[in-house]
């Protein structure tokens, strides 16, 4: 009679199980180096539940401390007897007072140094270099065993994860039995250096730079065996650089890892060395630390203002390494550059449009030397120290465009901070600042004169100079005033120019520069306000001119209004300048 066609008589008196979801747990010895996974779960009808079971044998750890503990002592002792007598009394004393009144000391010392030892058995940590000594010494002695596990799987009918319903009934009838057989044998690879540890961290290391550890393996089984390895991630900061293909019994290969970080990260990877007799599984823990060193300059730009030509002037400024690392360090001036002679074949910067402009080196001193110099040079910045560094601006000639680049290179790779350096130089205690560049910052090579021929003739002539014969320097300020709505009156255009006087080493009767610019009623009458119109300043000291202009009455916005007026400074000498005033209405 078949099964599929007719039904059978039903076997036993018992209720008969129900028709829904079975629930199922494994009930594990405690201390056992079998993993069931999952050892809870439920399985719904015509379903199946796949079972991992996971069986990875470790040394117990009893065995494991009674190793370590001759390392402890002979690592122990040799510092009790170093210490003086006075430190032996007090370490003595402190770890066991029962025993003060002792008068034999060398009883006291055989007494205390096994409850030192005691205490330091309590104290031992898997993480210790003695428990991982021991631990790779007993794995290496480790002789085959056959273990049997007989693992419980209890069932019940219903869904474990019903909330509210009453626990769920296990009839010790209808328990299944899995039974395990689990051989141990001892590696046949293990770590020979570091104390056969197998984790690795190779500590804090600066983003772009390397650390590298060299493993030592050895293959401690009676035969050759080729090794895989799994592979680390290809963008990740750990790398093997030499792996092997094959290891002979008893050789020993060393494995060289490297830990690059691009970033500042915590990382952390496995890498295993598969062999046919098992698996050695490396751990690899590394720091990228990003170095953080901060400038003291705002803007990235040190201005170190007018000096007079063949003297100097110091300005310091200072670098603070906020990193936990040392950071290494080197200044750099373009103007010392290797590239220098082949930057210079380039085209002028006032020959290239503004968006091709890259040459920041500009005027230096005729002599060939760098116009600036910084020290120190190089060095080496604790975690969280500070580092002072001093730029020197030493001029041999007049130039108002001295400027280099200051580059702080971390590492001899990265470029931490660009200091853009500037400086200007007179032959004279006075100078004038501001009004629209009429000119180049690129010097001709060639001397040229500042008189014409008829012009050095009359200057040598007895008597004043002729107002022909003085050299006029020109500015010229242009003012924009903006009339946006022709009903309401718009703020006046405003420009400035400084007045200063150069503080320097140099004896000289005058101590101030005094200025004066004429024109000052005709000026007023085309509109214009100047405040100061004369003054005196101090040595070191700089006095600004403000200059705004209101169109007048009759003023016609088709023609812009030009006009000039001499500017006066009387120091160490007397210097003319024509300042040239253009004035429009911008609507």
């Amino acid at each position: 009679m078949s099964s599929l066609t007719h039904s059978k008589p039903r076997i036993g008196s018992e209720d008969a199980s129900p028709v829904g979801p079975t629930s199922f747990e494994f009930l594990l010895p405690p201390d056992s180096p079998i993993t069931i996974s999952p050892s809870v779960g439920t399985v719904w009808p015509g379903k199946r539940c796949l079972v991992q079971v996971a069986f990875r044998p470790v040394l117990p750890e009893k065995l494991i401390r009674q190793e370590a503990l001759p390392l402890l002592n002979k690592e122990m002792e040799p510092k009790f007897f170093r210490k003086d007598p006075a430190a032996q009394r007090k370490g003595l004393q402190r770890l066991s007072f029962s025993l003060l009144r002792v008068q034999n000391r060398d009883k006291l010392f055989r007494v205390s140094v096994p409850h030192v030892l005691e205490l330091q058995k309590r104290e031992l940590k898997p993480s210790s270099d003695e428990y991982q000594a021991a631990r790779a010494t007993l794995a290496r002695a480790f002789q085959a065993k056959f273990d049997t596990f007989v693992v419980p799987c209890v069932v019940a009918s219903g869904y474990i994860n019903d909330k509210g319903s009453e626990p769920l009934s296990f009839s010790p009838h209808n328990t299944l039995y899995l039974e395990l057989w689990c051989p141990s044998v001892a590696p046949s690879v293990v770590v020979t250096s570091h104390k056969g540890k197998t984790i690795f961290n190779f500590g804090d290391v600066a983003v772009g730079h390397r650390s590298v550890q060299k493993v030592s393996i050895q293959n401690v089984s009676p035969e050759d065996l080729a090794l895989d390895f799994s592979l680390l991630n290809p963008n990740g900061p750990f790398v093997l650089l030499n792996p092997s293909s094959r290891l002979r019994a008893g050789e020993t290969q060393v494995l060289v890892l490297s830990f690059s970080p691009h970033e500042s990260i915590l990382a952390q990877e496995t890498l295993d060395i598969i062999t046919k007799r098992g698996t050695l599984t490396l751990t690899l823990l590394g720091t990228g630390v990003a170095s953080m060193v901060t400038c003291s300059i705002e803007g990235d730009v040190l201005n170190m203002g007018y000096v007079i030509a063949r003297e100097s002037v110091s300005s310091s400024f200072k670098l603070q390494n906020n990193s936990v690392l040392p950071v290494t360090f080197s200044m750099h001036l373009d103007s010392l550059s290797r590239t220098r002679a082949e930057d210079q074949q380039q085209l002028p910067q006032f020959l290239s449009s503004s968006s091709q402009r890259t040459e920041v080196v500009g005027t230096q001193n005729l002599s060939g030397q760098s116009v600036f110099s910084v020290v120190p040079v190089k060095g080496v910045m604790d975690p969280g120290k500070t580092q002072d560094f001093t730029v020197t601006f030493s001029p041999d000639h007049e130039s108002l465009y001295f400027s280099d680049r200051l580059q702080v290179v971390l590492f001899e790779k990265k470029i931490s901070h660009q200091i853009l350096l500037k400086g200007a130089a007179r032959e004279h205690m006075m100078f004038v600042e501001g009004g629209d560049p009429l000119d180049v910052p690129v010097e001709s090579l060639t001397a040229i004169p500042i008189f014409e021929p008829k012009h050095r003739e009359a200057s040598s002539r007895p008597g004043p100079p002729s107002p022909e014969a003085e050299e006029l320097r020109p500015i010229l300020v242009t003012l924009d005033y903006m009339q946006l709505d022709p009903d309401t009156p718009a703020p006046p255009a405003t420009r400035e120019l400084q007045v200063g006087c150069i503080r320097t080493s140099q004896l000289s009767p005058k101590k101030t520069v005094e200025f004066s610019l004429d024109s000052a009623a005709s000026l007023q009458h085309k509109g214009f306000s100047i405040e100061p119109s004369r003054g005196s300043v101090e040595r070191g000291q700089t006095k600004t001119i403000s200059i705004s202009w209101v169109p007048p009455a009759d003023f016609d916005p088709d023609h812009p209004l030009m006009v000039s007026a001499l500017l006066q400074l009387r120091g160490d000498v007397k210097e003319t300048y024509k300042v040239i005033f253009v004035a429009q209405v911008v609507t």
